[in-house]
């Protein structure tokens, strides 16, 4: 049975990588730079601002590794974990959607850093992970964020119904992922929260603040 650290990243890895990423589509090209590719070689993943395509790119390099850990018969219990490090404003919730979907779908075990700071969907996406790190001055904004549409009033009626489902999604994930109750949830759901490491920690959002010698 192998272990991870006999998988070689040989050319066929590499060409598989890139053709389930870099050929997705031209801003996943953009996004795919020379230090970003390097690090998805190395099971680690570079989160910035979400924008078009951030959310199937990470998909994509999750499900990559997830793929080369079955074919070489690794236990979950011995794969290597994909690291996302996180500085992120925030942005595009259905890529954020994306990426929390994987990280929960993902049997390799994904692990999230906050390296500066995990904004908005940066957060929700950061609280996703199978285990939750921070650097000690890291900072964290929780809020449900904003939106604007037009339309017709019936079809603003229909958008604010989809986007209440999707809030409430949200909702589900910070509770399922935090020690705040729903009590909790009512009381800071309208308001940006802002916490530091160790109060993101205290809320149970945060499982280590790493300390010297990690890097």
């Amino acid at each position: 049975m192998a272990d991870y650290d006999t998988i070689e990243l040989d050319d066929d890895i590499l060409n598989d990588l890139l053709k389930n990423t870099v050929e997705k589509s031209k801003e996943t090209v953009e996004f795919l730079d020379v230090v970003t590719l390097r690090a998805s070689l190395n099971r680690e993943i570079l989160l910035g601002d979400i924008g078009p395509d951030v959310g199937l790119t990470v998909q994509e390099v999750i499900r990559f590794w997830n793929n080369q850990d079955e074919k070489n018969n690794i236990p979950v219990e011995k794969r290597k974990p994909i690291k996302i490090y996180i500085h992120s404003g925030g942005g595009n919730l259905d890529e954020t959607f994306i990426m929390i979907d994987a990280i929960k779908l993902s049997k390799t075990p994904v692990y999230t850093i906050a390296v500066g700071c995990a904004y908005s969907g940066g957060f929700f996406t950061f609280i996703a992970g199978h285990k939750r790190f921070a650097y000690p001055t890291s900072s964290f904004l929780f809020h449900e964020g904003s939106t604007s549409t037009g339309g017709t009033s019936s079809q603003f009626a229909n958008y604010a119904a989809f986007y209440k489902s999707q809030l409430g999604q949200l909702k589900k994930l910070v509770i399922e992922n935090s020690d705040l109750t729903e009590e909790d949830y009512k009381e800071i759901q309208k308001d940006d929260i802002w916490m530091s490491a160790e109060e993101a920690q205290e809320k149970g959002m945060v499982d280590d603040i790493l300390a010297k010698g990690f890097i």
